[in-house]
């Protein structure tokens, strides 16, 4: 069985992205809480989601929110430059919200309002 849930905050706002095949997408990074005997540590792990959870985690999450992932460990091997490559990911397949609803509220009309507000340089 391939199952992870975890639950810790998003490092840098979520970008969403598209495939060449116009599939959306994004890769986020969750900071996750991992307690031992003496110390408290964090680990960083990187995720990935595609199509309408890539798109509603895009429009609902922003940076330093708590967010709950559901979803199973990808590992791709590959070789680049002549070095083999391994890298270990999440594949998110479904969300949810964490903390406070006002939080959460709070955030998103945050983000609508720096959206309508905001200039771009191009």
């Amino acid at each position: 069985m391939n199952l992870v849930v975890l639950k810790g905050r998003l490092v840098r706002d979520v970008t969403l992205l598209f495939g060449k095949s116009g599939t959306p997408y994004t890769s986020l990074v969750i900071a996750v809480n991992r307690y031992s005997k003496d110390k408290d540590l964090t680990d960083f792990v990187l995720c990935t989601a595609f199509s309408k959870t890539a798109e509603f985690i895009a429009e609902y999450f922003r940076k330093g929110q708590e967010i709950l992932i559901r979803g199973n460990v990808k590992v791709d091997n590959y070789e680049k430059d002549g070095n083999k490559i391994n890298k270990q990911y999440i594949v998110v397949e479904a969300v949810e919200f964490v903390g406070s609803k006002k939080e959460n509220v709070e955030t998103k009309e945050e983000k609508t309002q720096i959206q309508d507000n905001e200039e771009f340089p191009w």
